[in-house]
């Protein structure tokens, strides 16, 4: 598996159990959450700093409290801002069987959440619902899932409760599709990022011209296609700096770059360091 997947093959939930919980800051591997979508939904939440979410067309800038519900199959990414944040990310199979929750779950399954930290403050079932549900995961699931679960079906029982379908964006059918014209190219640029990579090559894998898919790619991953072929790079090299003994000049090789002094600039046009500095600090 490579080091940043647009498509999680893992799966994060097993047979056994259908969640698993993810504390993520700034030595995590993927702190910067490049776009990606797996079949499980995920629920985001953010304990400190802030976190610009791309998702549906639309950038959200979630702060400390705040708490995001993303749909199976969904394109999302996001950059931190001094952010630290957690991830439960779970099967809906197995909530969807409940056939008398079905209905209310579905609907709410459905959207994409984004609920402020005022509106779950304002009301307490989902404020204690929620906190309970992470300080579960958090203590760890193991010999807990069925508190884990209790917990899970509490929080949406407390969104259902409250009305809070009123805070949710439906992802649009036009923009589903459209998004899954695009994971092509990711995937493309998953497996090919130490090779060369053209704008040509990315559009023709989504069947749209060159000038189009440029501009959609813009507006769903909020860069460029090039500009994220060197996001991806840099995010890859810097995986290996921490993680390897690798030289410089042979990542630089691994992730794109013919020219060490190139990929150098590069670093620190997207890190704001060098690699030198970077490896040094981890």
């Amino acid at each position: 598996m490579h080091y940043l997947d647009y498509n999680e093959q893992r799966q994060h939930c097993t047979g056994d159990f259908p969640l698993a919980y993810y504390p993520v800051d700034e030595h995590h591997p993927r702190y910067r959450m490049p776009m990606h979508w797996h079949r499980e939904a995920e629920l985001i939440r953010i304990r400190e700093g802030a976190l610009h979410l791309y998702i549906d067309e639309r950038e959200i800038l979630a702060r400390a409290g705040d708490l995001m519900l993303i749909g199976e199959g969904v394109l999302h990414g996001g950059e931190p801002e001094a952010c630290v944040y957690e991830c439960i990310v779970f099967d809906t199979a197995l909530l969807l069987s409940v056939e008398a929750c079905k209905r209310d779950l579905r609907s709410l399954l459905s959207h994409s959440l984004f609920l402020r930290r005022e509106m779950i403050e304002a009301d307490a079932d989902l404020a204690r619902a929620l906190e309970a549900l992470c300080a579960r995961c958090e203590a760890g699931v193991a010999g807990a899932e069925l508190n884990v679960m209790a917990a899970l079906f509490a929080l949406f029982g407390a969104m259902v409760e409250g009305n809070h379908d009123a805070h949710m964006q439906a992802v649009s059918d036009r923009f589903v599709q459209k998004a899954a014209q695009l994971k092509p190219a990711l995937e493309y640029i998953e497996t090919h990022y130490g090779q060369s990579i053209t704008l040509d090559a990315l559009a023709r894998l989504t069947g749209m011209s060159p000038k189009y898919f440029c501009r959609f790619f813009k507006t769903v991953v909020h860069r460029s296609p090039i500009d994220y072929v060197n996001y991806y790079r840099i995010e890859c090299a810097s995986h290996f700096l921490t993680a390897t003994d690798m030289t410089v000049a042979e990542i630089a090789q691994h992730c794109g770059y013919n020219d060490s002094s190139f990929f150098i600039k590069q670093f620190r046009k997207y890190k704001g360091t060098t690699p030198g500095k970077l490896r040094a600090a981890g």
